[in-house]
């Protein structure tokens, strides 16, 4: 009896496993199919010209927070710096996931605004400050545009819109700050 309660007890073991295994692949090729959504060529260009400003524009936060003696204010363009970072990373992980290649967006170029060139003369500060001020402000008119032109896009995914808005008050945020600061000094 004991005999026949093992090879019962195997005999259902190993259809378990069998079912369990059918059970993976199937849900495993399920898994690794691509998505069948395609994002309309226009909406990857927005997002990819998106990118690019972003790139360009936290390359010219880092050097101006560089550049800039007052420590106060090279903290508030460095909190730029950083979140351009981190929505760059963001951007670029939406674009992939949605049929873009990111490498090749790297290579466009934007003109925008020059950055202000570095002043290591403590008299002239506040004249950099001024003119630090003058393209932060600049650089925020262009990337609420950027991000306007985005979320205008009527078939913008709506995961895509809600990562967009996150980041444009995020932005948002920070040239707040940024402007309060320059209020206060």
């Amino acid at each position: 009896m004991k005999k026949w309660y093992n090879n019962c007890f195997i005999n259902r073991l190993a259809s378990d496993l069998v079912i369990s295994f059918q059970f993976a692949c199937t849900l495993t090729e399920h898994m690794i199919q691509p998505s069948t959504y395609k994002a309309p060529p226009y909406v990857l260009e927005r997002l990819s010209h998106l990118l690019n400003l972003l790139k360009i524009e936290k390359e010219k936060y880092e050097r101006v927070a560089f550049s800039v003696t007052d420590r106060q204010l090279k903290y508030a363009v460095s909190i730029l710096a950083q979140e351009s970072n981190q929505y760059i990373c963001e951007l670029v992980s939406q674009l992939r996931s949605l049929g873009a290649d990111a490498n090749t967006e790297q290579n466009e170029n934007i003109r925008s605004k020059e950055y202000p060139a570095p002043e290591m003369d403590a008299t002239r500060d506040k004249i950099v400050n001024v003119t630090t001020l003058e393209f932060c402000r600049e650089s925020e008119k262009q990337m609420i545009n950027a991000y306007r032109a985005v979320l205008n896009e009527p078939f913008l995914m709506e995961g895509v819109r809600k990562l967009m808005r996150t980041q444009l008050n995020g932005i948002m945020y920070a040239f707040l700050q940024l402007k309060l600061f320059s209020t206060a000094s």
